[in-house]
């Protein structure tokens, strides 16, 4: 799936955030201790950031949005891992998406996820704790 640049701007300007007490926020090559110490707790070394909202980075009806996101989290608990609730919001405020980090899940598993659902890209994180942009190839 071919990214515009205007695209790609917007996914590293992002604000990733993860509904945690307090909420933890990821940005694009920033290292991020915090997710280091989640991981850690949780005994994993990867993760993805993911969303199943507007396929092809186009805006989706609301309600399709989360019909699909119900989906997303049905493909997560096949594969029986632990996940936190999140939300990718760009800082100027005119976009949104509700997403999943997914916890110990492979990169083999998240591109598959990311193309099931039509999505252009997704948070890849390792245990270097500095989460990075996954354009996912058609």
């Amino acid at each position: 799936m071919m990214v515009s640049p205007d695209t790609l701007k917007r996914f590293e300007t992002t604000d990733y955030i993860i509904d945690d007490d307090p909420p933890l926020v990821m940005h694009i090559g920033e290292r991020n201790d915090s997710i280091r110490a989640l991981f850690a707790s949780f005994s994993v070394e990867t993760g993805a950031f993911m969303t199943a909202w507007n396929p092809g980075s186009e805006a989706a009806p609301i309600d399709d949005n989360y019909a699909r996101q119900a989906d997303l989290l049905t493909e997560i608990e096949a594969l029986r891992l632990n996940y936190f609730v999140g939300r990718g919001i760009h800082p100027d405020g005119d976009w949104q998406e509700d997403s999943y980090l997914i916890l110990g899940i492979s990169q083999e598993d998240a591109d598959r996820i990311g193309h099931l659902f039509g999505q252009a890209a997704y948070v890849w994180l390792s245990n270097s704790g500095v989460p990075e942009l996954r354009l996912l190839a058609d």
